[in-house]
């Protein structure tokens, strides 16, 4: 492969290429505690929950 193929324009550095693709992606890079509190409040507001993991990623782990 020749020498700058696929680099990211303007990829100078990590967090250049970082930037990059986080702005590409619907998912945000970090967990707000908004996100926190909405699924605290959709267990609470669930009249039979019955022991769920809820992760709570801005989907950053994608269960299988």
């Amino acid at each position: 492969m020749a020498r700058g193929a696929g680099a990211v324009p303007g990829g100078a550095t990590v967090e250049d290429v970082r930037a990059f693709y986080e702005a590409k992606s619907p998912i945000r890079p970090d967990c707000l505690p908004e996100d926190v509190a909405r699924a605290i409040l959709g267990v609470i507001e669930q009249q039979y929950e019955t022991g769920q993991a809820i992760p709570v990623t801005s989907g950053q782990v994608m269960l299988g």
